[in-house]
């Protein structure tokens, strides 16, 4: 326990390596414009297949993303916190 601190020290400077090595060398260009991409300037994709138009970047898609998360969280919670009921054998 007393070298929790040192461990803790270790794994976040590993993480920030690998954030930075995935940064420069391992996303591509659209993931790089799609991260700085504001609702002043949003960044717009087609997808090839479907040549359905999606846009980046807004607030919107931002609020999107949050309620998308929020309710799985909410969907974890409520799994993990409900009464469990034994199954019915006939």
């Amino acid at each position: 326990m007393r070298h929790r601190p040192a461990t803790f020290a270790a794994l976040l400077g590993l993480t920030r390596a690998a954030s930075a090595i995935g940064d420069f060398w391992v996303q591509d260009d659209f993931c790089a414009q799609v991260k700085g991409a504001s609702d002043d300037h949003p960044v717009t994709y087609i997808d090839p297949t479907t040549e359905q138009k999606t846009t980046h970047g807004t607030a919107d898609g931002r609020k999107a993303c949050l309620k998308h998360v929020l309710s799985l969280r909410l969907e974890v919670e409520w799994a993990r916190r409900a009464p469990r009921f034994p199954s019915s054998v006939a």
